[in-house]
Order: structure tokens, then C-alpha cells, then sequence
């Protein structure tokens, strides 16, 4: 059974984390929420210039990480958002990235928040992933969208709505980690371990990054360079020719992989869920 939110104030606040200086970005976000009315506050990105203060001011030790600069700064900003939600005593509050793109009819769910269902702590409104593992029941929304349990992990984080308990209890997950790691592991991934029901996706999704949208990229990641050097993949790698035997070996590796990947489709459909393609509309 679903039951509505009871809240005196439900009124949707908008927040999209970017660099001070990211002119061509900010504009694009202007006209995006301008092109919808939806108000919004543009939140000013934590940098590596800045990261050691406000990882003082949330309490964490940002020493202890293989994550690149790039990438801590990321996890901050968005913590710094999850503490303004508990400091500002928001019911929610709803993050975006600025090189996203608003899908129709978002002013329904970003401007009040009475739409949304009690026990839904986070709802992930982009799609990333091409298709993930949700509950077989959902509940119906307006514009023909629809929200369903998440049951496998869907990563990155460029639009999520959270509720204030969800942002306490992220600061608190986030406070027991011995080394940090990328924000979206902690938000759709070790939080969903630890909360298994409490993270919604929205269906079809409302928002998308640029970069997935199609073949030109205007906006491309600030992040991907830095995460592919921390992983020891660089553009223009130079791959090393493989053998014949070497060759067998890949191609028993990626049919091993594609096996592995039906099993955990059909195991879903046993435990009752489902895999559901994630489109943007």
C-alpha cells in the first residue's frame, strides 16, 4: 500500500551543482529550467581549492582515497547539498549535475514534492544504465510516468530527489568509510545494500546526461578523464596485439561474461522482479 507524504511545506527545492566558471553549462541549465518555470538554485561546485574546507566542515578525512581530486570534489559537493537538506530542514531536495537535459512535463515533479510516496527515500529520476532490475508492482505518476522498487544498482548521480532522513543517513554511511569512493557507489550502490527498499526509479526517466543523449557532445564529463587515469585506461591507448590463443581466451571471457549477465535476468524474473529497459522521455 502506498501512502502520500504528509508535509506543511511541499514545495520542491532544486539545486544543480557547477563550477563557478562553467559559463557555457550554466546557460544551458538556464534555459532548460527557464524553458519548464521551474525554479532552481545553482549550487557552486566544491573544487580542489576548496575540498579541504568543506571536508572539515562535514567531518571527513579526505587523505585517505584513491580517488582523483576530481572526484572527491564531486563526492563533497554533494554532500555539502545532503547537509543544507538537514541544516535548511528540508522535507526534499532534488540534485542535479549541470549537463543534464529535463525530460517533458518536469515542472509536475519539480516544483511541489506531494507526489511523492512515504517510505520512498530516494527516487532516481536520469537514466544511465540502458536497462536495470526493479519490482514487479509500481506505482503510477502524471505524464505517464510511473515509479518502481530498484533491485540492482544503477550508478551515477546527476539527478536524484532525496528526503531529509535519506540525507542523514547518507552523511552517516558516508562518515564510516576508511578510504572515500565515487558518489554514486555510495548513493545507488552501498546504500541501496544497506537500504534495500527505499530507492525508487523513475519510469521512463526525466532526466539524461548530454554525453548519452546522442552522438554530439556538448557537454563532456569533467569527471571521465581523471576516473579513466585512476583506472589505468587512457585515451588514445595503445592496446597490445593479441595471439590467436590470447584471442580464444577474450572471446571465452566475454561469452562467460553475456552467460553470467542472463543468470542474474533470470534470476530476477524467479524473485518475482523484472529487468526493465530505462528510456528518457
Amino acid at each position: 500500500m502506498w501512502h502520500v507524504v504528509a508535509s506543511e511545506d511541499y514545495t520542491m527545492k532544486n539545486y544543480v551543482i557547477s563550477l563557478t566558471y562553467a559559463d557555457q553549462r550554466r546557460d544551458h541549465i538556464l534555459s532548460i529550467f527557464q524553458k519548464q518555470a521551474i525554479d532552481f538554485c545553482f549550487f557552486d561546485a566544491v573544487t580542489p581549492a576548496t575540498m579541504e574546507q568543506i571536508a572539515n566542515a562535514l567531518g571527513l578525512d579526505i587523505t585517505k582515497t584513491d580517488l582523483a581530486k576530481s572526484e572527491v570534489a564531486c563526492l563533497l559537493s554533494h554532500a555539502a547539498l545532503w547537509q543544507k537538506a538537514i541544516d535548511e530542514n528540508l522535507s526534499h531536495i532534488a540534485i542535479f549535475e549541470d549537463d543534464i537535459h529535463l525530460g517533458e512535463e518536469a515542472t509536475i515533479f519539480l516544483t511541489k514534492s506531494d507526489w511523492i510516496p512515504e517510505g520512498c527515500s530516494i527516487i532516481k529520476l536520469e537514466a544511465f544504465y540502458p536497462k536495470v532490475g526493479v519490482e514487479s508492482s509500481f506505482r503510477s505518476l502524471p505524464s505517464k510516468r510511473k515509479l518502481s522498487l530498484l533491485k540492482t544498482v544503477h550508478m551515477g548521480c546527476s539527478g536524484y530527489i532525496l528526503s531529509q532522513q535519506a540525507a542523514r543517513d547518507l552523511l552517516n554511511l558516508l562518515a564510516t568509510y576508511e578510504q572515500l569512493i565515487p558518489v554514486d557507489h555510495i548513493v545507488f550502490k552501498d546504500y541501496m545494500t544497506k537500504f534495500p527498499n527505499q530507492i525508487f526509479q523513475m519510469l521512463p526517466a526525466l532526466c539524461i546526461q548530454d554525453h548519452l543523449l546522442g552522438q554530439h557532445v556538448n557537454f563532456p564529463s569533467f569527471l571521465e578523464k581523471d576516473r579513466n587515469i585512476r583506472k589505468g585506461e587512457y585515451e588514445y591507448q595503445i592496446k597490445p596485439k593479441l595471439n590467436f590463443v590470447q584471442k580464444i581466451q577474450r572471446e571465452r571471457l566475454r561469452l562467460s561474461a553475456q552467460i553470467i549477465k542472463l543468470l542474474k535476468e533470470f534470476v530476477l524474473v524467479l524473485k518475482g522482479k523484472r529487468l526493465t529497459k530505462v528510456k528518457f522521455k
